[in-house]
């Protein structure tokens, strides 16, 4: 029997209109469980582990803004944690969908399809 994972994430939230995070988005990450990812996972973590960043939960958002465990790293070190996840991402087979809402009203929604295996992104609105 297939089992399917499925994970879903959100950023922002429903209060009052901000300029600078104007967006409510919504991830769904889909894995079938057939599809062995633990060999990517334990290099994913080797990897962020030869920048000092073992155990870790990467949140882009501090690494971004430069915030928490990032402060007093470089652009090029948070750079290289980036990269590390895009390498992942693009090695696994895995599938996404992606929904956002424009605050303070619903001006769109976007939904977004990512295949490693066609190595390209669609959308719709």
């Amino acid at each position: 029997m297939k089992e399917l994972s499925i994970f879903i994430d959100e950023s922002g939230d429903f209060g009052e209109y901000d300029h600078h995070s104007p967006y409510y988005i919504i991830t769904m990450v889909f894995h079938d469980q057939q599809e062995d990812i633990q060999p990517a996972v334990s290099k994913l973590n080797q990897e962020l582990s030869y920048l000092n960043l073992d155990n870790l939960c990467i949140h882009t958002g501090p690494i971004i803004r430069k915030e928490e465990i990032y402060t007093h790293m470089s652009v090029n070190e948070r750079l290289r944690i980036f990269n590390k996840m895009v390498a992942f991402i693009r090695q696994i087979d895995i599938h996404y969908k992606c929904f956002y809402k424009v605050m303070p009203f619903l001006l769109s929604t976007f939904v977004c399809t990512f295949s490693p295996h066609n190595s390209k992104i669609s959308g719709s609105t």
